[in-house]
């Protein structure tokens, strides 16, 4: 998502005006999840939603990439059925641009299902998933324009995304 509104910012197409419900998450923090889930075998059998605790539309998600692109992004609200025709001739072309069923999904809400006490989540795992907020800038760094490539990697006063230091000699390496 972040990606294709980082490349299409000139042009994005919404439907519905953008007004899709969705919950959004780092996919680091999917990776670190399965890793749990694959060393536990407590987890077997198990049904994991993995979503983000915020919910946003999609105009929220256009929003903050605007922001932080420093750059305008320009949305087109197309109607669905017209949005699902071009799909479809984009199908026959030989490189894929997008499908149908990308466009169906457009107008239908991402968020998880009603609360069943044997599906497990994030905080299940013991994780904490990343906010949007906060990991949006690295995935979409590249999109900005020259003049803002220089400009701070997280917002101000956050501290996301520094790494620890790494060790120089082994009195620095803690057991």
């Amino acid at each position: 998502l972040l990606n294709n509104i980082g490349r299409f910012k000139h042009f994005y197409l919404t439907v519905n005006h953008a007004q899709q419900r969705l919950r959004p998450v780092c996919v680091s923090d999917v990776a670190h999840a399965i890793g749990i889930i694959r060393d536990n075998e407590d987890t077997v059998g198990q049904t994991f939603e993995l979503y983000n605790p915020k919910e946003y539309s999609r105009k929220d998600v256009i929003e903050l990439v605007q922001f932080l692109l420093h750059e305008k992004i320009w949305q087109v609200n197309v109607p669905p059925k017209l949005l699902r025709l071009a799909a479809q001739v984009a199908n026959a072309l030989p490189f894929h641009y997008t499908s149908h069923h990308e466009i169906d999904l457009m107008s239908i809400d991402d968020i998880p299902s009603k609360k069943d006490p044997s599906i497990q989540t994030f905080a299940d795992l013991g994780i904490q998933p990343h906010t949007l907020e906060l990991a949006a800038l690295q995935f979409i760094r590249h999109y900005r324009p020259p003049q803002h490539e220089e400009d701070p990697i997280e917002p101000k006063g956050y501290k996301a995304f520094r790494k620890p230091p790494i060790p120089v000699s082994n009195r620095d390496i803690v057991a």
